[in-house]
């Protein structure tokens, strides 16, 4: 059958094809037609009809728009040729579900281990100086005392060597190998890099809080968030030192009391310190994992110590194992950086006192190899525990408290909003149109 014999066979409710000569002058043919007719003058790829000569308009190509007066395949081109779209319409955007903004540091929705770490490590790209530099000036004051009673140390050992060794004669009273002033700096260095890392954690936690809302910070910006924390920042900094005391003087009491015991009975003496220890030891670290939480709470929600040790205790339930394994890889990665960091200038101490034992410039390199080392390797491992602890923070927010929903509302707001969205004191910040909790 051709054109002139009849209309072609079409698919109900689809346009007809007009013959070439009724078509506009200015209205090409069919690119799809086939160039060239098959061996019967059917084109190639056509249907025909059962019983006749005459051919049915082909399908279009798989994925494409079908041609005009055909049935596209499934999934094929715009139903305005007559053929099947996909659901929701020709080129429809994305058909799940639409993905959670990030605004910041870290996508908001419960986050993953990735995510964590990920975001430990962005939010110190975007805001260096509030984080390596702010660890950089903070470690920088807080290495003084322990690089001067180490630098003392030294000079102490060297002139110890020399006693026992004859070459010089000191009186009984002075036999004592450690002078004051390396007794008072190492006391000294550890009261005081104990203050420093407490109020280092407090400021980089705000600096965490202003990233994950897509806002850098400056050092003065940070330092004016926690100023008003300070004092409830080191009572919780002193409340874990009291606690790891208590932990230590339980160690001991069970050492003692088992060595005692095996005095008596050596077998139940050492199984009972074995177990002993062990007990102390998962005691002590299950605690610290259900504290872990305070210091986030102590800057970003403003409350208490002790309230922030109770809000710590209540969000880590159910969840301990998983922030027990991120906070150990945390502190693994952290070790591994820091070690590589101080290694050399470990070398540099050591090769000293090889070289040059009893020179009385030994004493300064070491104190300066130490003090170096020791502020860069912080410097650059506080930020990321920090800021790895306080994203578990938030992301146990988000999962127990539907968080999430109002941090997008504070970050569709912008710069007006500020830490304070972290509270639970204070109104809500609504959660952005479209959203529910």
């Amino acid at each position: 059958m051709t054109q002139e014999d009849g209309p072609l066979w079409r698919a109900p409710g689809s346009r007809p094809h007009p013959p070439a000569d009724q078509r506009p002058a200015d209205q090409p043919d069919d690119p799809r037609a086939a160039p060239h007719p098959g061996p019967t003058g059917e084109r190639p790829g056509s249907w025909a009809a059962p019983g006749g000569s005459g051919t049915q308009p082909p399908y279009g190509p798989p994925g494409g728009p079908p041609a005009h007066g055909g049935w596209g395949p499934p999934g094929g081109g715009p139903p305005d040729h007559g053929g099947w779209g996909p659901p929701g319409g020709y080129g429809a955007p994305h058909a799940g579900p639409p993905l959670p903004p990030r605004p910041g540091a870290v996508p908001l929705r419960p986050l993953t281990v990735g995510d964590i770490f990920n975001g430990a490590f962005s939010y110190i790209r975007a805001n260096p100086r509030a984080t390596l530099g702010l660890s950089l000036v903070v470690m920088a004051i807080a290495a003084i005392p322990s690089a001067l009673g180490y630098g003392s140390l030294t000079s102490d050992l060297t002139a110890l060597q020399e006693q026992v060794s004859g070459q010089t004669t000191v009186a009984p009273e002075e036999l004592f190998p450690f002078s004051t002033t390396t007794s008072v700096s190492l006391a000294l260095s550890g009261l005081v890099s104990f203050a420093a890392t407490t109020i280092l954690s407090g400021l980089l936690a705000a600096v965490v809080g202003f990233a994950v809302l897509g806002r850098r910070v400056t050092l003065g910006e940070a330092v004016r968030t926690v100023r008003g924390r300070i004092g409830a920042v080191l009572g919780l900094g002193l409340i874990t030192v009291a606690l790891s005391t208590l932990w230590t003087l339980l160690f001991f009491a069970v050492l003692v009391g088992g060595l005692l015991l095996t005095a008596v009975e050596p077998v139940s003496g050492v199984i009972s310190i074995l177990l002993g220890l062990v007990l102390v030891a998962v005691l002590g670290v299950w605690v610290y994992v259900k504290l872990a939480m305070a210091m986030p709470a102590v800057v970003l929600e403003r409350v208490g110590p002790f309230r922030a040790m109770g809000r710590s205790w209540r969000l880590v339930r159910r969840s301990w194992w998983r922030l027990f394994g991120i906070l150990l890889l945390a502190q693994l990665i952290a070790s591994v950086v820091a070690q590589l960091l101080v290694v050399p200038f470990s070398l540099v101490s050591a090769v000293t006192l090889v070289v040059a034992e009893t020179a009385a410039w030994v004493p300064v390199v070491n104190a300066a190899a130490v003090y170096v080392g020791t502020v860069l390797s912080s410097a650059v491992t506080s930020p990321f525990i920090a800021g790895a602890t306080t994203l578990l923070y938030i992301d146990l927010r988000m999962r127990r408290e539907a968080f999430d929903l109002q941090l997008r509302g504070a970050a569709a707001a912008g710069e007006a909003v500020g830490i304070d969205v972290y509270r639970t004191d204070g109104p809500p910040v609504a959660p952005p149109p479209g959203t529910t909790a």
